[in-house]
């Protein structure tokens, strides 16, 4: 899940640049979540979380949702 969770964060970087990280960090703590112990579980919260409240004030909600669905891939993938 860790692989998943860096190519979150990467994404997230291009479009927010340095702000990702603290935006990220905040939906792992919303979800109570371990960063060193990720589970498909937290990862699936944290994603849902992002597209509900960080990713359409950027990109809409009809992007959020895209968006949302390509992070959904990647946790289903292990990557």
């Amino acid at each position: 899940m860790k692989a998943a969770y860096e190519l979150i964060e990467a994404d997230m970087r291009a479009i927010w640049g340095d702000m990702a990280l603290a935006m990220l960090r905040k939906r792992v703590r919303d979800v109570r979540a371990d960063l060193t112990a990720l589970t498909e579980a937290d990862l699936e919260k944290i994603v849902d979380l992002l597209r509900e409240r960080t990713l359409p004030s950027i990109m809409g909600e009809e992007g959020a949702e895209a968006k949302a669905k390509q992070y959904r891939a990647w946790v289903a993938n292990g990557s």
